[in-house]
């Protein structure tokens, strides 16, 4: 999977397949923050790189050895589309490091020691569409959300270095040769629709100070199971759905199901954020300035929730009735504030499967159709 470069499709082979946080060739970003697999290389908007299941209706598992530490799949490419595919066991099973213009579609997250799916770093456009989420938070429940859009201020930077600008130079390779552990809080315009999420151990989305455009649309949420696995003090924790801690949120043709939870007070929360030393620049009235407010003769910093559903009886997985969808990709720098275009897939160019010596190959017009058969064995 390291070596895939644009234009590859990586067809997955059924059964299950166990990554290695030692093999993978996953240079890390963090004591534990390695990929059992790794995706380092960019595609393309013509030609991005495919990780996707050889046969949708068997989707082949890729996972890790262990909740307490390294990523499923570490993804810090650009242009990287994960589709039909079971993702499990680690202690975060996917993450989006300065990784931009990705879609995660058609797959399963289960299994996680922490949250299910972060996307930080810089990453920018990542789509997450008709993909169930599942069973977080096994290890450090407090930290179990569905998904984790951005980062706490607390990681921005080393803490005797405080972020003064959004052009200080603390960020990617730089970050890294400085000795800064932290991480850029620019994430935008992710945007995760027709989801499922159930049995969350913490909120099912929270979405981080410093994010921008973040669009939430026509997800399921089910609240039965959510704070529920760090005892009876977490349950009272975790009293929404969704948390929105960014600027320029919408909410739109969610539905939300408490249950028995009576500690779900809120579905959308929009919790108002204030640090001493917040960049001014992203805040343009002075460094205590709320994140999320309602008031646009302020700073239209505005949150927009609307035509959302709070479901009396169980409601149905909106994944089958929803429409696929692919990037219109666009070669834009990170955060630059273009949107991604949904528009309906189409099959890829003249596909043709071979079983030969148990792998998988294919012939197509473009690019590379790599097999990953590896050690197969039955789930």
């Amino acid at each position: 999977m390291r070596e895939a470069v644009a234009g590859d499709t990586l067809l997955v082979a059924p059964g299950a397949h166990t990554g290695s946080l030692s093999g993978s060739g996953d240079p890390g970003n963090l004591p534990d923050g390695k990929g059992y697999f790794w995706v380092g290389n960019s595609g393309t908007k013509q030609h991005p790189i495919v990780i996707v299941a050889a046969d949708a209706a068997n989707p082949p598992i890729l996972q890790g050895t262990s909740l307490e530490t390294g990523y499923t799949v570490h993804v810090t490419g650009d242009h990287v589309i994960l589709k039909n595919l079971i993702l499990q066991t680690g202690n975060k099973v996917v993450v989006f490091d300065h990784g931009s213009w990705g879609l995660v579609e058609d797959c399963q997250l289960r299994n996680s020691g922490a949250e299910l799916l972060h996307v930080r770093d810089s990453s920018g456009h990542v789509t997450i569409n008709r993909t169930d989420f599942q069973n977080s938070g096994n290890e450090t429940p407090n930290f179990g959300e569905g998904l984790y859009i951005g980062t706490d201020q607390a990681r921005w930077g080393a803490a005797d270095v405080p972020q003064t600008s959004t052009t200080a130079p603390f960020w990617g390779d730089k970050a890294i040769s400085e000795g800064y552990d932290g991480f850029d809080w620019r994430v935008e315009h992710t945007t995760v629709t027709c989801s499922y999420f159930r049995d969350i151990a913490a909120e099912p989305i929270d979405i981080k100070e410093g994010t921008r455009y973040t669009t939430v649309t026509g997800n399921v949420f089910l609240g039965d199971s959510t704070g529920r696995k760090g005892g009876s003090s977490y349950f009272s924790h975790v009293g929404s759905f969704v948390d929105q801690k960014g600027v320029h949120g919408t909410f739109r043709g969610n539905t939300f199901w408490r249950g028995t939870n009576d500690s779900l007070a809120d579905y959308i929360a929009e919790v108002k954020r204030t640090f001493p030393h917040v960049p001014t620049d992203l805040t343009p009235a002075a460094h205590s300035k709320p994140w999320c407010d309602d008031k646009v003769d302020v700073d239209s910093n505005t949150c927009t929730a609307s035509e959302n559903t709070v479901a009396v009886s169980l409601p149905a997985d909106p994944r089958p009735a929803c429409d696929l969808v692919q990037f219109d990709f666009h070669s834009a720098p990170k955060s630059s504030g273009v949107r991604a275009k949904a528009v309906r897939s189409t099959p890829p160019t003249r596909l043709v499967l071979n079983r030969r010596l148990n792998e998988l190959e294919a012939v197509t017009d473009k690019g590379r159709h790599i097999s990953l058969t590896g050690r197969v064995s039955s789930p």
